[in-house]
């Protein structure tokens, strides 16, 4: 496993992934490379295209203690801090209502 920084956390828009959220790992012109520490480990990361994603205003575990790199366990936590913090105006959190 290769550690890498996280730049923040996105949602998918597109795609049968659609509502799930992920770490950004980098850009790359037109595509974002995606991670969620399960699936898309850090090694294999998805390459999607950033019309397809949406920077969500929560800031990256990587952000908040000064952590250079992250791997595939500290993502899944960031993650599953981020669904807990992520509400819309009903109340109920966005990846519920896509799923």
């Amino acid at each position: 496993m290769n550690p890498v920084t996280v730049s923040g956390i996105v949602m998918s828009l597109a795609g049968h992934d659609k509502g799930r959220l992920y770490a950004l790992l980098k850009t790359d012109g037109r595509f974002a490379y995606l991670s969620d520490g399960k699936i898309r480990k850090v090694d294999n990361p998805k390459r999607k295209n950033i019309k397809h994603i949406k920077k969500l205003n929560l800031p990256a575990a990587s952000e908040d203690t000064g952590q250079k790199e992250t791997g595939d366990r500290e993502i899944r936590k960031m993650l599953a801090a981020a669904r807990k913090t992520e509400t819309t105006e009903e109340g109920s959190t966005a990846w519920q209502k896509m799923m």
